[in-house]
């Protein structure tokens, strides 16, 4: 009920979309997280792909409804599945080519065998940087094929797609601009405080039609200056998430933030030099954003258990586990703008040593 909190949310959001490349009629919330993002979009999805689906929701004669994602894809998808009621037996999990992207020959193939079984295929879900390597799937050959089958294409970009910011890196992700709807996470690479999640949609009217409802006693007269963001998503009372990422956009401005998340793409790369450049250690996947994974050869995985905990009690660093193709080993991700040459080059030192 706030018209200033309004004007500020939509200012954040008018800006993201420009980020992105949506066009002028798109629309957006910020939510508590790229999954509740992720799970609105798919409603979304749904109340615009399923005819009726605001009076029936599923409970319709009619052919089961299939999602279609990648094996690298975040849990996110499969419990957005299971919590709308799409069941997990209906998501299809792409496998993916040798750089971890989705395969869009596997994922041609998979529409077609579900429309010969008699099962209705209605959206993709792409990733922009998948949580374990940050792998970009092919998103301009996604859309291509989506366009040619009548399917929703939502991208998961809550980890990746914010380096658009940089322009080394729109080559790559360009093809989220031909999305429906796109997940960001200003909490990771805008360095807000939790909780600052995005969802964008680009035919903004898509977005109300699937969460508004009148109610006599919420009556607020139009306004063009005030968007009631209660018909564009679940929550009818929320909280001011879009001042943190507006104040820190105005305070430090747009640059900063490029220049942050660029720096950390330079420190990934400089790890990953420095993994493939001394013996004993090996990269398990190329480095496409921030996330470098590796191995210790002939390491079990109770041993890389084990320096991860030594890493961790030694103040050096807090890495993660990670299987790549099968294979157990270790994850860095680069995600604080302080994050420095000296600490790459203390990681390395100390697992050299």
């Amino acid at each position: 009920m706030s018209p200033a909190a309004s004007v500020v949310e939509r200012s954040v959001l008018e800006w993201l979309a420009s980020v992105v490349g949506f066009p002028s009629g798109s629309k957006g919330i910020l939510t508590g997280g790229g999954s509740l993002a992720t799970l609105q979009a798919l409603a979304t999805a749904l109340h615009d792909r399923v005819p009726g689906f605001h009076a029936t929701g599923l409970q319709r004669d009619a052919a089961p409804l299939v999602v279609y994602t990648s094996v690298e894809a975040h849990r996110s998808v499969d419990k957005a599945a299971a919590i709308l009621g799409i069941g997990l037996d209906n998501v299809r999990h792409i496998a993916t080519d040798s750089l971890h992207r989705m395969d869009v020959s596997a994922l041609r193939k998979a529409i077609a065998q579900d429309r010969a079984d008699g099962l209705q295929p209605w959206c993709v879900v792409a990733t922009c940087g998948t949580v374990s390597t940050g792998s970009v799937d092919p998103i301009d050959a996604i859309a291509d094929l989506c366009a040619e089958q009548d399917l929703w294409l939502h991208v998961d970009g809550a980890y990746g797609a914010l380096f658009l910011l940089s322009e080394q890196m729109r080559g790559l992700m360009g093809g989220c601009a031909r999305a429906d709807s796109i997940t960001l996470d200003p909490h990771k690479l805008l360095f807000a405080s939790l909780e600052a999640g995005c969802l964008l949609v680009r035919d903004g009217s898509k977005l109300r039609d699937a969460h508004a409802f009148d109610s006599s006693y919420l009556t607020i007269a139009d306004d063009p200056l005030m968007t009631d963001y209660m018909d564009y998503g679940p929550q009818l009372s929320r909280n001011f998430k879009a001042f943190k990422v507006w104040s820190a956009l105005q305070a430090f401005g747009v640059s900063a933030f490029r220049e942050a998340n660029e720096r950390t793409l330079e420190l990934a790369r400089r790890l990953g030099a420095g993994i493939t450049a001394t013996p004993g250690l090996t990269l398990l996947a190329p480095v496409t954003l921030t996330a470098v994974c590796f191995q210790v050869d002939g390491a079990s995985p109770e041993e890389h258990a084990k320096l991860l905990e030594t890493l961790a009690a030694e103040n050096v660093a807090l890495l993660g586990p990670v299987v790549v193709a099968g294979k157990r080993g270790v994850r860095a991700c680069v995600t604080n703008h302080r994050t420095s040459e000296a600490d790459i080059d203390l990681i390395l030192d100390r697992l050299r040593r």
